[in-house]
């Protein structure tokens, strides 16, 4: 126990004077912990708020959702026998429409009885009266659709066929998010009662039924859940509780914060080189402390117990201001996150929250400051005796012992602290990669730098030698800078595909709109109206069910998923039509179409996702659950399908002959002039009401917004990843100017002119920078590859004036920040040096 204590004592009394070396290895730890902690406290505060809100987000304890029907008697029946409160609540997307002007809007629908909301508060921005009294006089909408639109308080809206006075602008709806539909139209309220006088309930339409339930404090709703379930074994509607009150929320953000903690690791193992070249750098200023320690007796052990003590001390400080700083980051940004919800959210910090930053933090300081203490510790008393030079020898192999099982503590807690241990797999295997590429890359570099550098020229020369001496932090530089760049350089090309996807390469045959709920006995006079409109083309109409997929071959639909990824097709209810005809922009992958006349039992047609998502080929069985009928069917052929066109296509499409006697509406799309589509859309909708209408320049808008807010934090992440290996750049730089100072000062000594050496400088940081950027860019675009062609499944293009781009601004940036820490070297006097030698 003394020992422990002397080494603990002796460890202080030789930091205390040295803290300015450990400036930069603190910085590092703290901008890169400060993110992620950050990351983690943001994502755990969501989800706590989603988790103590689940009945008001949900709007209710349950939620039965029935589409095309509401829940039947006896469902409701069992319930109010057991205690539930009640309340229905009605969705839809229709058109509303300013009957003054004929413009036109989709929106989300909400028909809501009295009892609305069970839970929370509905808001409203009225004359005073509450909600439910405001909604017995008219409609209430966002005022941002009232904008729009061009109406105000008072004036009158039509909804199908009725119309309706505008009395309140929506303030803030409880159960926005709730359940499994987060719609991206704007929101308006109605009355049930109300809602039937539009005739916007037709047969097949999709309107979205939903019971909610409240249960009184008391009652045990895991056993009342049992029981339910198998009382209706066979029900058509789908159950959510407050377990999965906001589910695409609480994956969004799960997903979201994974990633952006996954690049707030990069610049933790970016800080890691910085970590170990401020530590050699360190320990280079300890050797003859090291040596007296050795001729005085003290026992490696000793030696390597103090120096540890400081390591820990280094690792803790930095860990905890940047776990501290990051734990108040999410304060002060939480004004920002709120308009982004539609619930509140009070910031929690998760004990997981502040425990898994510390553990990276102090984890990544040991397996990057071990190394340079095993080759500082092997210091042999000699140096006290006389000049050794740089000291440079390899650890003992307890110490490299000691290092592998920490990298694999910190990379099995990267991985069991992530969603997605798979991903965290692949960013550990790039990480990896990547590390050795750019350090492979660098040694490279020295080694062709140094045997080239007799053929340049003068300053060429020594600015080459540079690159290749001994001692040289190429590789490590090259490592530092090259991470950030190349997660830099992936999401401008990522971002850039995306961008050019949604507007740029639309097909010609891109559909101008997306027509839903068209009634049958609408179907041909629409196609005449549609048909006849000038500049309208290639209409296209199709058959439209919605249901769920119940089993494939015989296995429960949940058990059968063997991909994850594909989960989509199980969360809502999916879409099926009927054709005899190959869909445009398909292609067969397996099996064959179904001839043109075929009749005989159900066959299908599935999407490659289909065929991934439950590992099924052509022969295997399906069944469905489509307006409470349970339909199997044959997989006939498996296709792939070009999604970016946004034509239309259906991922499970059945043969003609299973389908047409169900009740079900239509859907069409059209080509128009973009000039023409107003006009197209207000004659539509003055003849069909009750048409909803998706306008494909709307829905780019939208998505482009929503990929464009979270591409802003992935860039301010990568840009942090970038500035942590700029703090690298700067420590090296600064460690190796004492032998800088000398070699300019010699220079100085034989004639070479100021601006020689400026061009030295100059050129060797040129040539670091132009390796560093244009390896990044090489590897970035890899990445963008992957991601965009095997990830995600869309088109990749090739943008090199982008790639130009980053990687000269990149460059300028690299050398001048370089020479912003050097230059003040050129003005060292040589006498200072001289007197010494």
């Amino acid at each position: 126990m003394s020992m422990f204590f002397n080494t603990l004592r002796w460890a202080w009394r030789d930091m205390r004077g040295n803290w300015r070396h450990f400036r930069l290895v603190i910085l590092c730890l703290f901008l890169s912990l400060m993110s992620v902690t950050a990351v983690q406290v943001t994502g755990a505060s969501v989800l706590k708020s989603i988790d103590e809100q689940a009945n008001v987000i949900l709007g209710g304890d349950w939620v039965l959702r029935q589409l095309y029907a509401p829940v039947g008697e006896e469902a409701r029946t069992w319930l109010k026998s057991r205690g539930a409160d009640l309340a229905d609540t009605t969705e839809m997307r229709v058109m509303l429409i300013n009957p003054q002007t004929k413009d036109a809007s989709l929106v989300e629908l909400k028909g809501v009885d009295q009892k609305y909301p069970l839970y929370g508060e509905m808001k409203i921005e009225s004359s005073g009266q509450d909600f439910q009294s405001n909604l017995e006089k008219g409609i209430i909408i966002e005022r941002s659709l009232g904008e729009r639109l061009g109406v105000d308080i008072g004036n009158m809206l039509q909804l199908g066929d009725a119309q309706f006075k505008l009395v309140a602008w929506i303030g803030k709806e409880p159960d926005r998010a709730g359940g499994g539909r987060f719609g991206l139209a704007p929101r308006a309220f109605i009355s049930n009662e109300n809602l039937k006088t539009t005739m916007l309930e037709q047969p097949g339409s999709m309107v979205y039924y939903d019971l909610r339930l409240r249960w009184q404090k008391n009652k045990d709703l895991s056993v009342l859940k049992k029981d339910f379930l198998e009382a209706f074994p066979e029900s058509d509607w789908r159950f959510t509780d407050t377990e999965k009150a906001s589910p695409q929320i609480q994956r969004q953000v799960n997903n979201i914060v994974q990633f952006l903690t996954l690049i707030g690791l990069s610049a933790l193992l970016i800080g890691g080189i910085g970590i170990a070249n401020g530590m050699r750098a360190y320990f280079q200023t300890r050797l003859v402390t090291i040596a007296i320690f050795k001729s005085i007796g003290m026992k490696t052990n000793v030696i390597r117990g103090i120096y540890l003590w400081q390591i820990l001390a280094i690792g803790i400080l930095g860990t905890l201001l940047g776990v501290l700083i990051g734990c108040g980051l999410p304060m002060i940004v939480a004004p920002q996150i709120q308009s982004f919800l539609p619930f509140p959210v009070s910031v929690y910090v998760a004990p997981s929250a502040i425990a898994v930053p510390l553990s990276f933090g102090l984890l990544t300081t040991l397996i990057f400051s071990l190394w340079p203490l095993g080759e500082a510790e092997r210091v042999s008393p000699l140096l006290l005796l006389r000049n050794m030079g740089i000291h440079n020898a390899n650890p003992h192999w307890k110490v490299v012992a000691a290092i592998i099982p920490l990298t694999i503590i910190l990379s099995a807690l990267i991985i069991l602290s992530s969603e997605s241990q798979l991903f965290s797999l692949f960013f550990i295997g790039g990480a990896i990669a990547c590390f050795g590429l750019f350090y492979l890359s660098g040694k490279i570099i020295a080694c062709i730098a140094w045997k080239i550098s007799g053929k340049a020229g003068f300053s060429n020369r020594l600015a080459l030698q540079n690159l290749g001496r001994k001692g040289n932090t190429t590789a490590q530089t090259l490592v530092s800078l090259g991470i950030g760049l190349t997660v830099l350089i992936s999401i401008a090309l990522i971002e850039r595909n995306l961008s050019a996807t949604l507007s740029e390469n639309l097909p010609k045959d891109a559909p101008a709109f997306f027509f839903l709920d068209i009634q049958p006995d609408q179907k041909p006079e629409f196609e005449r109206l549609v048909s006849a409109f000038p500049t309208a083309s290639k209409l296209i109409v199709m058959p439209n069910l919605r249901g769920r997929i119940a089993s494939v071959n015989g296995v429960d639909a949940k058990d059968a998923l063997i991909d994850k990824r594909e989960s989509w097709l199980l969360s809502n209810e999916r879409g099926f039509t009927y054709t005899d005809a190959l869909p445009a922009h398909s292609e067969i992958m397996s099996g064959n179409w179904w001839p043109k006349d075929y009749k005989g039992p159900p066959l299908i047609s599935v999407v490659d996702d289909v065929e991934r998502g439950f590992g099924v080929k052509p022969g295997d069985k399906m069944k469905f659950l489509i307006l409470g009928r349970e339909i199997e069917a044959t997989i006939a052929n498996v296709r792939e399908v070009n999604w970016t066109t946004f034509t239309v296509n259906f991922a499970i499409t059945f043969a003609p002959g299973a389908l047409e006697g169900a009740p079900h509406s239509w859907l069409a799309t059209v080509v128009a002039d973009p000039n023409q589509e107003t006009a197209l859309q207000r004659a539509v909708t003055e003849k069909f009401p009750n048409i909803s209408m998706i306008r494909l320049s709307d829905t780019i808008e939208t998505v482009s917004n929503l990929i464009g807010q979270m591409n802003l934090a992935v860039r301010i992440m990568a840009l942090l990843a970038l500035g942590t290996g700029l703090i690298v750049l700067i420590e090296a730089l600064i460690a190796s100017r004492s032998q800088r100072s000398y070699d300019t000062v010699i220079l100085k000594v034989v004639g070479v002119p100021q601006n020689i050496l400026k061009h030295i400088m100059l050129a060797e940081f040129a040539l670091l920078s132009g390796v560093a950027t244009l390896t990044a860019a090489m590897i970035g675009t890899v990445v963008s590859w992957g991601v965009l062609d095997l990830w995600m499944d869309l088109q990749w293009n090739f943008y090199p004036l982008l790639i130009l781009q980053t990687v000269v601004i990149s460059m300028v940036f690299i050398i001048l920040t370089s020479w912003l820490v050097l230059k003040n070297m050129l003005k060292s006097p040589a006498i200072k040096y001289l007197r010494n030698e």
